[in-house]
């Protein structure tokens, strides 16, 4: 990037500032652009989405207003248009749409909404639509018990952290994502478990440090060889159950263990948005080829691993911020 004043060299700064949304006042890694000839500071507008982006992630974990990703999985999953929905809720005909595209809902909305996410909550509020025909609420209700039965056990299994907050990158966790994330970055590549791992930490933390959200949702743990997600076994098991990638067991010639090897099977990512697969093409393209030890190098100097290693803790998102690792 070169200077908006004198063409020359920028340094891109993050600091900690203090920062007002809806009468609070939330501290956030807030970043901006020093032009070196000048010393004059300034945004662009993808700066500035992204500062955005982390003080609205504040206020939605303050007061556990459910994010856009959540909104739109709550109406997905019964089956339910944006304006039904809206109309379920008592919204204005666009307000739900609007939530699904970033708007930040008023508490009262955020309440209904999350009601809403639980399908018990959902079957008192279709009980109370007076505007709604009875055969969309026979429809609707028989969706939500059928939910109920089936729970959220294999999520909670998998996924250490189920809430969006910053040890998942304000994401909802999804096993679709993390496996449309392995199945990409093996697509062309021969990867190993170890290289796997980390370019998964750098995929999802690089992803947060620029759009402040992570992208599969998942957590990472800070281990001897560096970050890697947690549960990371159970997960890629679980993403070959689902068909997205081949996991080949190779014993290697004069060692006692084998290595595992990761192979994409022909998929369209269909779980990732553009900006997700941007990201992960930025990873792959200059990461991937990497030899492993490089890249276990390059983890250990990141922040998050080394106030994390000695304890093995799982790795705040925040850190993201202030990443090493060095991206064209």
């Amino acid at each position: 990037m070169e200077s908006p004043f004198t063409g020359g060299k920028v340094i891109r700064q993050v600091k900690e500032e203090e920062l007002e949304f809806r009468g609070d006042i939330f501290t956030v890694p807030y970043t901006n652009y020093k032009c070196v000839d000048t010393e004059e500071e300034f945004t662009t507008n993808e700066v500035d989405t992204l500062n955005l982006a982390l003080l609205h992630n504040a206020y939605r974990e303050k007061h556990n207003i459910p994010f856009p990703i959540e909104i739109f999985e709550i109406r997905e999953k019964y089956g339910v248009s944006q304006t039904k929905m809206s109309e379920i809720l008592g919204f204005g005909p666009n307000t739900y749409r609007n939530y699904e595209n970033g708007d930040v809902p008023q508490l009262t909305n955020a309440k209904l909404i999350s009601l809403a996410a639980k399908p018990n909550g959902f079957i008192d509020l279709l009980d109370e639509c007076d505007s709604l025909k009875q055969s969309y609420k026979e429809k609707y209700i028989k969706k939500a018990e059928s939910l109920m039965r089936e729970g959220a056990a294999m999520t909670q299994f998998l996924f250490k952290v189920q809430e969006p907050c910053s040890l998942n990158g304000y994401m909802k966790p999804s096993i679709d994502k993390f496996s449309d994330m392995v199945s990409f970055l093996s697509e062309d590549k021969e990867l190993y478990k170890v290289k796997l791992n980390k370019l998964l930490y750098y995929s999802d933390n690089v992803h947060f440090k620029n759009f402040g959200q992570s992208i599969s949702g998942a957590t990472y743990q800070a281990i001897q060889m560096g970050p890697v997600p947690h549960k990371y076994g159970t997960l890629f098991d679980h993403g070959e159950e689902l068909g997205r990638f081949i996991i080949e067991r190779i014993q290697f010639e004069n060692y006692e263990s084998e290595g595992e090897k990761f192979s994409s099977v022909n998929n369209t990512f269909k779980s990732l948005n553009d900006k997700e697969l941007e990201t992960l093409t930025l990873i792959k393209e200059e990461l991937a080829d990497l030899p492993t030890k490089e890249l276990i190098r390059l983890s250990h100097e990141e922040e998050g691993w080394k106030k994390n290693e000695e304890e093995k803790g799982l790795i705040d998102y925040r850190y993201a911020v202030n990443l090493k690792v060095t991206l064209s």
